[in-house]
């Protein structure tokens, strides 16, 4: 019974070479994800019963369909380790694996079709791989090598485009129809390659058997082509929903502050107005008087330049910065920017300064401290902001990666920064030395 369920051929052992090749390319592309507590537990775990499900997994008929059954039933079952140790939805879970699944075809299919073309194949001294006469993988040494030499530069070859994804830890990415089209793939492929495999074990034919393998391989390639591009797709077009809500957001949050800055300024200038008649009146003593005002300045917008967006936004964040015992120097003429749009304005010096508030909020009392100028040197504008920080700023697509604590915004306020930069034709330059993060934005003024 059991060596009919388990007969010793060169199936019984490739399965546990299969899983080992499955696992490491599913992990080429999986390991940037958000893992689950007690990640090295999980994994290790997840590893072992993988090879222990390979192990235990009946062969008894060498029926190619049966085999392609056994191989989809390994994939599944590492689809659901996957998911087991990582954080992400079961959709960019199969997204992953699928190209993880087809990482390692590529890579045997490729090994396939070279070893058949350039004759590496000998029927003669290669066993039948559901025989159980004898088992073989390989006809000689040049056939051992090209196969592993084949896994090791397709593997390092996806390791280097996995690298490619945007946002890989943080997918928006729930195509059912394309995460389908992924999974038939993969399963029309297993059957497909089983067949020709039990046929290549049954009747050599080296070159039909090698050109089957090469349209493997481009079927896979131009598969996970589709898949790469349905994926930036996706991405390209949910970034630029958020960013219009965004932008949206800010416009409503603009003509709001507007209308409430005017009113707390005129609350502020009567209260002015009876605090100096209640002092010449002599109702108070002077230094309640003067504790009074002092509250009132904090919330004066003392800040009139000739731009009524860049006031609110500066009004807004000095009131900010002084709650969170942050110093905040402006030295601005506003004159210089007239040539950007209100909208644009509330956005890009909002969204700066608040990245420069989140650097500096943590930091000691005495390194609390932004700067901001707008200058100009000819037709040149320069806006220039600069704070301390501490820690190490990593870069990606060459912005500042976000360290906010939401994920689903990470790196929209720098991106919308680009984004108006590029709208007037500027330029936007980072610096960060000795624990000073400058930013530096130019624009050309048109000559009047």
């Amino acid at each position: 019974m059991i060596e009919a369920l388990y007969p010793i051929s060169g199936l019984f052992f490739y399965r546990l070479i299969f899983m080992g090749w499955l696992l490491l390319g599913i992990g080429i592309f999986t390991f940037r994800l958000e893992k689950r507590n007690h990640f090295v537990l999980r994994a290790s775990g997840s590893v072992l019963a993988s090879f222990l499900f390979a192990f235990i997994f009946p062969i008894p008929t060498p029926n190619p369909f049966y085999s392609a059954f056994m191989f989809l039933m390994f994939y599944i079952f590492v689809v659901f380790c996957a998911f087991f140790c990582y954080k992400a939805s079961i959709q960019n879970v199969i997204f992953l694996t699928v190209f993880g699944y087809t990482a390692e075809h590529i890579s045997y299919e490729t090994y396939f079709a070279v070893a058949n073309f350039v004759g590496l194949k000998d029927p003669y001294t290669w066993n039948n791989m559901y025989s159980t006469e004898g088992v073989s993988f390989f006809s000689n040494g040049w056939d051992e090598l090209l196969y592993f030499a084949a896994f090791v530069l397709i593997y390092w070859g996806m390791f280097l485009l996995s690298r490619s994804f945007k946002n890989i830890t943080n997918m928006r990415y729930s195509s059912l129809k394309t995460l389908l089209f992924g999974a038939i793939f993969i399963f029309v492929d297993i059957i497909f390659n089983s067949i020709v495999q039990y046929y290549a074990d049954i009747r050599y034919d080296q070159y039909y058997i090698g050109i089957c393998a090469t349209l493997n391989v481009l079927g896979c390639i131009i598969t996970m082509l589709f898949l790469f591009e349905v994926f930036y797709k996706r991405n390209v077009e949910t970034d630029y929903k958020i960013m219009k809500e965004l932008h949206k957001q800010e416009i409503n949050q603009l003509k709001l502050k507007k209308e409430t800055i005017d009113l707390i300024n005129v609350k502020i200038h009567d209260m002015k107005h009876q605090i100096r008649k209640l002092a010449k009146e002599e109702q108070i003593n002077e230094g309640v008087i003067e504790n009074i005002s002092n509250y009132i300045k904090i919330y004066d917008s003392s800040l009139n330049t000739d731009n009524d967006a860049l006031n609110v936004i500066l009004s807004e964040k000095s009131l900010m910065c002084s709650n969170k015992g942050i110093k905040f120097s402006i030295i601005a003429d506003a004159g210089l920017i007239s040539f950007i749009g209100e909208e644009d304005i509330y956005s890009l010096f909002g969204n700066l300064i608040d990245n420069s508030i989140e650097a500096v909020e943590n930091l000691p009392e005495d390194q609390r401290i932004i700067g901001l100028q707008i200058k100009s040197q000819g037709n040149t504008v320069y806006i220039n902001i600069k704070n301390n920080f501490e820690g190490e700023i990593e870069l990606s697509h060459g912005l500042p990666k976000s360290k906010k604590k939401n994920p689903i915004y990470h790196g929209f306020g720098l991106r919308s920064i680009q984004m108006i930069v590029d709208k007037y034709k500027g330029n936007m330059n980072f610096t960060f030395n000795n624990n000073i993060f400058n930013v530096t934005i130019i624009f050309i003024r048109e000559e009047q």
